[in-house]
């Protein structure tokens, strides 16, 4: 009996052993669900919202939403950019709305991917500091929809094709090419190129993502301009950060459907270890995904098949 009882020890023992020498050797493909951005809530009804942090950034986070149909879920994340709405108990502190107090959504309609909403009158209510953030946040958060590809904005039913105080025009009907938290930076009007840019920031030690627009005469495809953007020291916004080496190097990369492969070196490991920062994989992939429209990012080193896939989450 005694035998029996040592030898199965020895049995699970080794079992055991084989396994974890297997998991180490032969490492399976790691699959992220795209959970970026804060998460202050042990929940799994979690939307992205966009809002403006403490540094005047509009940035996007997860929220709760309780909503299933379409329309009350809109509304639900609306209800987050107001300012003072009954959703500001749920806002994390360093945040806030962008859409004047009061406001009030008078009507809501999705028609063949294009969001219309009718705000009451308050909405003009904003100041020139916000007007345009408000409009960034608005279209950023309603375009995390699957379904939505562009927002029209009306007030008492009046289209907006302006902003509320300085009266600068604005397309009827808009979408992400509007751009968010722009930063200017060219010699020519001539073949202005507009990149998106996703960078690391923090509050209270949560970590979150700010995209930048970045508007300029830069000709080089999208996927190195990202990734140089990335890897470059000297960022417009000195609280935001990108902990992508310099000494990175995308040898190539493949576009497949909605997925993009992208070969590195080793470098583009943390130093302590052989894993890719998830703060690199996360400004990387939602920078592609916004530039490119591809919905997985494949990293691969050095041509091994020890893959890691970062799956962007698809909002209904």
């Amino acid at each position: 009996m005694i035998k029996k009882m040592a030898f199965r020890k020895l049995l699970v023992t080794t079992i055991a052993l084989l396994t974890i020498g297997v998991i180490y050797f032969f490492p399976n493909n790691k699959n992220i669900k795209f959970k970026e951005i804060i998460n202050y809530y042990e929940e799994d009804n979690l939307k992205s919202v966009y809002l403006m942090d403490k540094y005047n950034y509009v940035s996007k986070l997860k929220v709760p939403i309780y909503e299933t149909d379409i329309l009350e879920m809109i509304k639900e994340k609306l209800n987050y950019l107001i300012i003072d709405s009954e959703s500001k108990d749920k806002i994390p502190n360093g945040f806030r709305g962008l859409i004047p107090i009061n406001t009030k959504i008078l009507d809501l309609k999705l028609d063949n991917n294009i969001l219309i909403i009718n705000f009451s009158k308050e909405f003009l209510n904003t100041n020139k500091d916000d007007e345009e953030h408000m409009i960034e946040a608005i279209v950023f958060t309603m375009t995390e929809f699957e379904s939505i590809k562009g927002i029209k904005i009306k007030v008492e039913g009046v289209p907006l094709l302006e902003f509320p105080i300085s009266k600068k025009k604005i397309p009827e009907v808009l979408d992400r090419t509007f751009g968010i938290n722009k930063v200017y930076n060219f010699s020519s009007l001539n073949n202005l190129n507009q990149t998106i840019i996703y960078y690391v920031n923090k509050i209270n030690d949560k970590t979150y993502y700010t995209p930048v627009t970045k508007i300029n005469n830069d000709s080089r495809d999208k996927v190195t301009l990202v990734i140089e953007e990335l890897k470059s020291n000297i960022i417009y916004q000195t609280n935001l950060s990108s902990y992508l080496s310099e000494a990175a190097i995308l040898d190539k990369y493949e576009i497949e459907g909605d997925k993009i492969i992208l070969l590195f070196n080793d470098k583009i490991f943390d130093t302590n270890s052989k894993n890719i920062l998830e703060e690199v994989e996360y400004t990387i992939s939602m920078s592609l995904m916004d530039n490119l429209g591809v919905k997985e990012v494949v990293f691969r080193v050095n041509d091994e098949k020890n893959d890691v896939s970062v799956i962007k989450t698809l909002e209904n």
